[in-house]
C-alpha cells in the first residue's frame, strides 16, 4: 500500500486503485489521441492535394484522363489487400484470432496517419485502436516494425526485378550492379520472418516488443500479399506514364521505378510519406523515359491520385470499424 497527502492527515492508497486510475487515464487519452491524429492526417492530405492542384500546369502536356482515372483503381486495390495482410499479421503476432472488418478499418486509418512527419502517426493510430480488435497496444505497435520490414524486403525485389527485365537506360545500369548482391540479402530477410521461430529472438526484446507464442514472426502469407500490393504500384505506374504521352515499352521501363521510389520516400524519415523524397526518386526514372514536362505532370498526378487513393480506401473500409467502436 502506498500513501498520500490530504491536508494535514495522510490516507492509505490502494496500488490497485491506482493502477485502475491510470489504466482509466490512458484508455481515455488513446480515444482523444486516435480522432485527432486521424484528424491532422486527413487534413495533411486535403492541404498536399490543393497545393498540388496549384502546381499544375494543363497546357505543359497532353494528359488522357481516362488513364489517370484508371489508375487509381490498382492503387485502391493496393491499399485494401495491405490492409488485409497486416489482419493476418497481427493475429500472428497476437498468438490469437483477429476480427477481419475492425482490423482492415484501424490499417486504412492508421494509413492516413503516415502524412505525420516523423513516421509516428502509424503506430499510435496502431495501438489507440488496439483495444478494439483484441491485441495488446505494444503488439499492434511493434507490428507495424515487422509489416515494414517485408513490405521494403519484397517491394526491394520486385522494384529491382522489374527495373532489370524492362531497360531503363542509366537507372537499369545503376541498380543493374547492386541487384545481383541486394535481392539475394532482401530474399534472406524475407525467409528469416516466415521461418524462423520467434522463440530464437532474445528473450528481452520479445518482452520489449510484446511478441507472445511461439512460430514465426510473420505469416507465409504477407510477402505473397505484399507481392500483390508492389504489383498494383507497377501498374499505377504504367497507366500514369502512359497518361502523360509514353509508348508501351516506356510505361514498362517506368514500372520499376514506381515500385522503387515510395521505398526510398519511406525511408527518408522527416517527409511525411515520403512527400518530395518519392517524386525525386521517380523523376530519375521517368525524364529519360517521356522527357522534363511529361515527367513532372506524372509525379504530379501520382501524387494526388495516391491522396486520392489512401481517402478512398479509408471511407470504404470505415464502415467495417463500427464492430470495434461497439465494443469500446
Amino acid at each position: 500500500r502506498g500513501f498520500a497527502a490530504r491536508g494535514e492527515h495522510w490516507a492509505v492508497t490502494d496500488p490497485a486503485e491506482q493502477s485502475a486510475e491510470v489504466r482509466t487515464a490512458a484508455h481515455r487519452l488513446k480515444r482523444v489521441l486516435r480522432p485527432l491524429m486521424s484528424a491532422l492526417a486527413l487534413a495533411f492530405v486535403l492541404w498536399a492535394f490543393r497545393d498540388l492542384a496549384k502546381r499544375w500546369d494543363s497546357n505543359a502536356v497532353h494528359v488522357h484522363w481516362g488513364l489517370v482515372a484508371a489508375s487509381l483503381v490498382p492503387l485502391v486495390i493496393g491499399g485494401v489487400v495491405l490492409a488485409a495482410a497486416w489482419r493476418y499479421l497481427i493475429a500472428r503476432l497476437a498468438c490469437r484470432s483477429v476480427a477481419f472488418g475492425p482490423s482492415v478499418a484501424l490499417h486504412a486509418e492508421s494509413q492516413l496517419a503516415r502524412y505525420l512527419p516523423g513516421k509516428v502517426g502509424i503506430p499510435v493510430v496502431r495501438m489507440a485502436g488496439a483495444g478494439g480488435i483484441g491485441v495488446p497496444a505494444k503488439v499492434a505497435g511493434s507490428s507495424v516494425l515487422i509489416e515494414l520490414t517485408s513490405y521494403v524486403a519484397v517491394g526491394g525485389v520486385i522494384g529491382l526485378g522489374l527495373v532489370t527485365a524492362f531497360r531503363n537506360g542509366d537507372v537499369s545500369e545503376l541498380l543493374g550492379r547492386y541487384a545481383p548482391l541486394a535481392v539475394p540479402a532482401l530474399a534472406v530477410i524475407i525467409a528469416l520472418l516466415v521461418f524462423v521461430d520467434r522463440a530464437r529472438c532474445p528473450a528481452r526484446i520479445r518482452r520489449v516488443l510484446g511478441f507472445e507464442g511461439e512460430g514465426p514472426l510473420a505469416p507465409r502469407s504477407l510477402p505473397f500479399m505484399h507481392v500483390v500490393y508492389w504489383l498494383t504500384w507497377a501498374a499505377h505506374g504504367v497507366l500514369v506514364t502512359s497518361a502523360v504521352g509514353a509508348d508501351a515499352s516506356g510505361a514498362r521501363a517506368a514500372a520499376g521505378v514506381f515500385v522503387l521510389a515510395p521505398i526510398v520516400g519511406f525511408l527518408a524519415l522527416a517527409a511525411p510519406a515520403g512527400a518530395g523524397v518519392r517524386e525525386a526518386a521517380l523523376s530519375i526514372g521517368l525524364v529519360p523515359v517521356v522527357g522534363p514536362a511529361p515527367a513532372l505532370s506524372a509525379l504530379l498526378l501520382s501524387r494526388g491520385m495516391t491522396l486520392v487513393a489512401d481517402v478512398v480506401v479509408w471511407l470504404v473500409l470505415r464502415p467495417m470499424r463500427a464492430r470495434s467502436t461497439a465494443s469500446q
